[in-house]
């Protein structure tokens, strides 16, 4: 009955936090109130069933009528919450700019939906500890078999949630089944309500203590700590753990069951041994001391054993299993006797169990909703990972010394003490940044320039580095990179913004969601008619780090008088605000990045269109080399079912842009299209991403609505009341059959010409003027991913035609994996270093300047592969065949190797008189 009970608890909190994350916003803050009004409703529950139990005769029946209650409440909750963002617009949208009064607003409204069910579920162990006592004349086994039994059936619902109910049946029925596991367990208790030894269990005593005892206010006080030091270290335990895996939907709900299963094997562990005569105070001391002890060792340890998986080759699901048991479980195992023993411990001073139960919840509760805030808010953005874990650990010191300890010699009190705080003493400083920061620099190859433990994330800025000389900047939060300066991140974000801009007559407004590195920001503002641009980010550590990608302040987006910043949801401030804009910009993190789908769902694109203006243009960050075919195909038909004129187009390789419109696009005359390319800012910043015409610009097209409507026609979209739609299955970050498709040039070009979007929007000498610019989209993509090369690929034939033919300097260069910033480091180097060398010779090559000339065999021999072959082809396309032959016999013999073998490939007929 109970066990059914943690079931359907579990999966009521799994849907209603999604569901008010939709009304009060994804933000940290948010998310924390909610958690916290919700656990405050959990407490007060604690508190109202020390006045029940007396009240009641029946218990176990009083017990069912609240799992009624808690039952018929929470589905009602499940299945009113997706109709109140409307409701409560007037009341949060005035102070949407005010985040005191906003985040109070919040908890309020969190309280007040949760606080029935909340109040419910926080009632039934304190009424089931009485009856079990009756039955079975021990309240230590009675409440650590309670609280195990319960906990493990929240272990049960977090994992049914997350793996088959929310994917299979949605949000909504998922509560409706979580109100049917309360149901029965209602319908059990009513069952065994009718045995004798249940009937009657009304408390004799006339009233509880009016003053407790000091023994009970140190037990209470215990609980109180031992409750914020758990949920603290769950707050930094997952944080932790983000360093090492992509935080997704599973992995949350992976490690919040590690911890639920310790702490209900714990409570179980602590039944059975109340059972052989333990003494409560002594094992709740020696728990507690064991809690700290852990946290410490774990930490010592966590990088061998980390070290140990990786060279094991663990596929991440296991391996994050794995690194959350050894990390928490000895400590969850150890909270859980410790709560069941605080609980024994207390009880021989109290009249009933009811009221010991109620009492030690209640602080246990309370300890935990101030623990899991002062985590988020004070302890990580204050002290850091490292040294939150020292704190935490130290606090169960605290809580060991706080246990009453009557009747026990000093040894025994003094000892677990004394071996926590030898723990303390050897916790390994330093860690952190000597050790688990340098995991973070090699995962990304880079280094590390900045990184700040903040309240919303572990942020870091990285220096992919050159030569020695910083070549471009990656932001990554946690464990994932989120956005970069590179060359090829600046096309597809700056697209969001160049894209709308060749297409919409005026943009005045513009908003901007998710900041990332800044460059659609940047882009933004670079368009000319914008008055007012509004950048909306969760993260202020985010906003702040961006001085690093922009240390000038002329060219700082955030710095442009036009831009207002609002540190909050992006989701929730297009529900709150009246504003509308001509252009609504966004790039969110990774869709499968835990609370991100809900800015990818059908509801999501709706709220986009409705805060356009008419004419107005949303452009949508569309990664599909992080999801699969089945994802992307939800996410594209949510877009399309939101904005009838849906389009797509490539923005670099697998980044997709989404483009919808409100009431359509007039139609474009070519030189308003062409209009960006001969603005001061706007033309180089497009020829520097290889958009170097308006022809290019439209080759970027790939589908209109029929094409995007063909394709999902049987695909269901990502909604909010479905956000499994898209899988927790790893991305491949290759072009799977249906991306090669949609990314096939003549298939695009043709969707151009003929699709019915083109001829209503485009001039018709633009699309005829395109027609080779989609082989120039092909090349690209063709380098980049080499699944989309056809048969006698050959990246020399089109650099060399590229070269020959067109005055193109950037497309070229990026064939050859060469780019101006790399160039510019090299000149700094110069040719001495063979890989400075190297890229000189693609910056010559590229810019049709005379090629070098090598003066001997030795000095050619110096050079990089790729450099010697770029020398003999940079000969060839400038005529100089008699220097190229000659180069060509100084090539090592191994030839059948790259960049040897496709070279002279090409040579062979691509460089007449050199031959091979």
């Amino acid at each position: 009955m109970f066990f059914l009970s943690g079931v359907g608890a579990l999966v009521f909190e799994n849907v209603w936090f999604s569901q008010i994350g939709l009304i009060l916003g994804n933000s940290v803050w948010s998310a924390a109130l909610v958690v916290g009004a919700f656990m405050a409703g959990l407490a007060l529950g604690n508190g109202l069933a020390v006045r029940l139990a007396r009240r009641w005769g029946n218990l176990v029946r009083g017990y069912g009528a609240l799992e009624v209650v808690a039952a018929f409440s929470g589905v009602a909750a499940v299945l009113v919450f997706p109709h109140l963002p409307a409701l409560f617009r007037p009341l949060l949208a005035p102070f949407l700019d005010q985040p005191v009064t906003l985040n109070i607003l919040r908890v309020a409204i969190a309280f007040v939906l949760m606080v029935i069910p909340a109040t419910a579920l926080g009632t039934t162990l304190p009424l089931l500890s009485k009856p079990l006592e009756s039955a079975t004349g021990n309240y230590g086994f009675s409440l650590g078999r309670l609280y195990g039994v319960n906990t493990l059936g929240a272990v049960a619902g977090t994992l049914l949630a997350e793996l088959a109910l929310v994917p299979a049946l949605g949000l909504q029925s998922s509560g409706v089944l979580a109100a049917g596991c309360n149901l029965t367990a209602a319908f059990i208790a009513f069952r065994v309500a009718r045995l004798p030894v249940f009937d009657g269990t009304r408390s004799l005593a006339v009233a509880v203590p009016a003053r407790l005892t000091p023994e009970a206010g140190r037990v209470l006080l215990a609980a109180f700590l031992a409750g914020g030091a758990l949920l603290g270290l769950e707050v930094i335990w997952f944080r932790f753990l983000l360093l090492f895996q992509v935080g997704t939907t599973l992995m949350f709900a992976l490690m919040l069951a590690v911890v639920l299963s310790g702490i209900g094997l714990g409570g179980m562990l602590a039944s059975r041994w109340s059972q052989r005569g333990w003494q409560p105070a002594t094992a709740a001391r020696l728990a507690a001391a064991i809690a700290g002890i852990s946290v410490v060792a774990s930490y010592a340890a966590f990088h061998g054993f980390f070290g140990m998986l990786v060279a094991g080759k663990f596929e991440p699901t296991p391996r994050l299993l794995t690194l959350s048991l050894f990390l928490m479980v000895p400590v969850c195992l150890a909270s859980g006797v410790l709560f069941t023993a605080l609980g024994s411990r207390m009880r021989a001073g109290m009249p009933d169990a009811a009221t010991t139960t109620g009492l030690l919840t209640l602080a246990n509760t309370l300890g935990a909703v101030a623990g899991s805030l002062v985590a988020a808010f004070v302890l990580l953005p204050g002290l850091g990972l490292e040294r939150s874990f020292l704190a935490l650990a130290a606090l169960y010191v605290v809580v060991a010394i706080a246990v009453p300890g009557a009747g026990q010699t000093w040894l025994a009190r003094l000892a677990p003490i004394v071996a926590a705080a030898a723990a303390l003493a050897l916790f390994p400083h330093g860690r952190m940044t000597h050790t688990h920061y340098r995991h973070v620099e090699q995962h990304f190859d880079a280094r590390i320039v900045a990184a700040r433990e903040g309240i919303v994330e572990t942020a870091f800025y990285l220096s992919n580095d050159f030569l020695g000389e910083p070549w471009f900047y990656r932001l990554a939060t946690n464990s994932y990179s989120m956005s970069a300066t590179s060359a090829d991140a600046q096309r597809y974000m700056r697209l969001f913004a160049y894209l709308p801009a060749a297409l919409h007559p005026r943009i005045e407004s513009a908003l901007v969601i998710c900041f990332g590195v800044g460059s659609t920001a940047s882009a933004v503002t670079d368009l000319p008619d914008v008055r007012r641009i509004d950048v909306v980010d969760v993260s202020r550590d985010i906003l702040e780090l961006s001085d690093i990608a922009f240390p000038d302040p002329q060219r700082h987006p955030l710095r442009d008088s036009r831009v207002t910043v609002h540190v909050e949801d992006g989701r929730f401030y297009l529900q709150q605000t009246a504003r509308r804009y001509d252009l609504i910009t966004g790039e969110p993190p990774p869709p499968k990045v835990a609370g991100v789908a809900s800015l990818y769902s059908l509801e999501y694109f709706r709220l986009l269109r409705e805060r356009l203006n008419p004419g107005g243009l949303a452009t949508y960050w569309l990664p599909v080399h992080q999801l699969q075919q089945a994802d992307t195909l939800a996410i594209i038909r949510a877009f399309c079912d939101a904005f009838e004129d849906c389009t797509l187009w490539s923005g670099v390789g697998l980044e997709w842009i989404l483009m919808g419109s409100r009431d359509g696009i007039a139609p474009v005359s070519r030189a308003a299209f062409s209009r960006p390319w001969r603005l001061p800012r706007m033309g180089p910043e497009l020829r520097r991403i290889a958009v170097d015409s308006p022809e290019q610009m439209a080759a970027l097209f790939m589908a209109d609505a029929r094409v995007l409507r063909e394709m999902t026609a049987v695909a269901l979209p990502l909604t909010d009341n479905f956000p499994r739609r898209l899988s927790s299955a790893p991305s491949t970050f290759r072009a799977e059959p249906l991306y090669a498709w949609l990314m096939g040039a003549e298939r695009s070009r043709a969707s151009l010409e003929e699709g019915a979007w083109a001829a209503a929007v485009l001039p018709r000498a633009l699309i005829e003027g395109a027609r080779e610019r989609f082989r120039r989209r092909a090349m690209l993509d063709a380098e980049w991913h080499p699944e989309l090369r056809r048969p006698g690929y050959n990246v020399w034939s089109n650099v060399a035609h590229l070269l020959r033919d067109t005055d193109l300097v950037v497309l070229p260069q990026w064939l050859l994996a060469g780019e101006a910033r790399a160039a510019e480091i090299a000149g700094l180097k110069g040719p001495a270093d063979p890989v400075a060398a190297e890229h000189l010779a693609i910056d010559a090559l590229v810019h049709r300047r005379k090629p070098a000339r090598y003066a001997s065999q030795a000095q050619f021999q110096a050079a990089t592969a790729r450099g010697q072959v770029i020398a003999i082809f940079h000969n060839c396309i400038a005529g100089e065949t008699r220097h190229a032959r000659e180069l060509m016999g100084w090539l090592p013999p191994l030839r059948d190797r790259e960049p040897y073998s496709s070279f002279l490939a090409w040579a062979a007929q691509g460089c007449p008189g050199a031959g091979r």
